[in-house]
């Protein structure tokens, strides 16, 4: 296969930090096709609350104190920090409190990088928001 016997043992044990060109060479080996999807697992979730979501999320906000006010007044600034800089159960949290309308609405935000924002381009299946003019 082209991969160390402990690297294989680490994907059969469950390990989630993939690398694509190992998985390319794993299914080229069993003679198969790779396809990676993105499923959405929040939907008949239990709702995150407010209070929730502030717990999971205040590490990524140093300089302020994040509470339930500050989420229902800022929610465009905390899902731009929340989708540039969080581990992927913040985000998962984030986007379960607030929903894709309020992410789609973040993501045009200046401070929000090409590729955050390209991202959820993708995930939300929403056309590019690049600048007109511009090429991709």
């Amino acid at each position: 296969m082209g991969t160390s016997a402990p690297t294989l043992h680490r994907y059969e044990s469950g390990w989630d930090q993939f690398r694509m060109a190992t998985l390319r060479k794993i299914a080229a080996a069993l003679g198969a096709s790779l396809e990676v999807r993105l499923v959405d697992h929040a939907s008949g979730t239990t709702p995150v609350s407010a209070r929730a979501l502030v717990r999971r999320c205040a590490p990524l906000f140093w300089d302020v104190q994040l509470t339930g006010e500050v989420l229902d007044a800022h929610p465009d600034w905390v899902l731009g920090r929340v989708l540039s800089f969080g581990e992927p159960a913040q985000v998962a949290a984030a986007r379960q409190f607030f929903g894709d309308r309020a992410i789609r609405r973040a993501i045009r935000r200046r401070d929000i990088d090409a590729r955050t924002r390209n991202y959820w381009d993708v995930l939300l299946q929403e056309p590019s928001h690049a600048p007109e003019g511009s090429e991709h």
